[in-house]
């Protein structure tokens, strides 16, 4: 049950641009919705803000996403990024698991035990970040949307829930 659900391998990157770049022209991706943001977020040291920029394609049925962490809260991405900063190759970061049901999936994440990582959204999806490191070696993010959530990241339609 756990993995069910799993639609996106997401990725952080020191440069967005020439990543997203790099990933269409080697592996065909094309469609990016892209977004730049800075939104709220709760953390285990309280609310602090996180300013990233964001590009999310669709591979098949697999979304690929690429994170630039920019400012605030970016500890969680800094790990995985190389340190030379003129890098961009993407790093392997998170998976992300669809649910509907927002409450059942607070419920999973507590039943789960793992660490907390941080939680945060943008109108009609939200999501949480869990520490999956000491069993899968990253971390996992819950994410709940509302029907137009889903439709702005370009959910496939007709993609069923797996």
């Amino acid at each position: 049950m756990f993995l069910q659900g799993h639609y996106q391998n997401a990725y952080v990157t020191h440069d967005i641009d020439k990543a997203r770049d790099m990933l269409s022209e080697r592996y065909g991706l094309k469609d990016w919705i892209n977004f730049e943001m800075e939104l709220p977020l709760r953390t285990p040291e309280g609310e602090r803000q996180l300013g990233v920029k964001v590009g999310c394609a669709w591979a098949g049925s697999l979304q690929i996403e690429l994170i630039e962490p920019v400012s605030g809260a970016v500890e969680p991405y800094l790990p995985y990024l190389p340190a030379d900063k003129s890098d961009f190759t993407p790093r392997f970061h998170h998976i992300s698991l669809r649910r509907d049901d927002y409450d059942a999936m607070q419920a999973e994440i507590a039943r789960l035990g793992l660490p907390f990582v941080c939680e945060g959204g943008i109108p009609d999806l939200l999501y949480t970040y869990v520490d999956g490191r000491s069993t899968f070696g990253h971390y996992v993010e819950f994410v709940w949307a509302s029907e137009a959530g889903w439709k702005m990241i370009g959910w496939p339609e007709g993609r069923p829930v797996i």
